[in-house]
């Protein structure tokens, strides 16, 4: 009788399952290795909630929120006049970058996007924006804080009146405390329904 051949294994980045909607819980605490089989179920599962995320962008654009008709594309002006309402989105992820944007320009929102920090920073100082949201795993939580520091500089630097936003999937303290220290104006962890809390934030501000 042959021994049953040894489960495969591989090694993970914790921090960047932990980027992708807190799937790092799902890990037994302490393991750095999982077997190839649960590594399947992890990318299966991060399909499936992509798949839910543009089924709720398509959603969202076939029903225009406070009875708007269409959606306000970036560098439209109404009523002639220009539109002071920008948003520079901060994402690596184009899933959610693309549904924010879409989002966004239903608020009535100029829409702008980065994906990289260096890009976020150049078009930063180019343009006046109201309104900053950004990840914070840009690939990772470093450059995060890197972008976070150097735009709230620039803010004050040039007196500008942004408010700066961090949005991420990690539930750890420290990194919300972090945040806000550095002088995020507010912080949103992807948890369900963090966009409808985001939008609402906005919306009062």
């Amino acid at each position: 009788m042959s021994e049953e051949s040894p489960k495969r294994t591989i090694e993970v980045d914790m921090d960047f399952l932990e980027s992708l909607y807190g799937l790092v819980g799902k890990i037994p605490p302490g393991e750095k290795n999982i077997n190839v089989d649960l590594l399947k179920d992890l990318i299966l599962d991060i399909k499936r909630k992509m798949d839910r995320i543009k089924t709720e962008t398509i959603e969202s654009m076939t029903s225009p929120r406070k009875g708007r008709d269409t959606i306000v594309e970036s560098g439209d002006e109404e009523d002639g006049e220009v539109n002071t309402k920008t948003v520079l989105i901060v994402d690596d992820l184009g899933v959610i970058t693309y549904q924010l944007g879409v989002m966004f320009r239903n608020l009535g929102y100029e829409v702008v996007i980065a994906k990289e920090i260096y890009d976020a920073i150049t078009k930063f100082k180019k343009q006046e924006f109201k309104l900053v949201i950004m990840d914070l795993f840009i690939p990772t939580d470093r450059e995060g804080f890197i972008l976070l520091d150097e735009l709230v500089k620039l803010s004050k630097m040039h007196e500008k009146s942004t408010i700066i936003g961090v949005m991420t999937a990690s539930s750890k303290k420290e990194h919300r405390q972090l945040c806000m220290k550095k002088g995020a104006d507010f912080y949103i962890e992807k948890v369900e329904d963090w966009q409808n809390e985001l939008i609402e934030y906005c919306e009062k501000n």
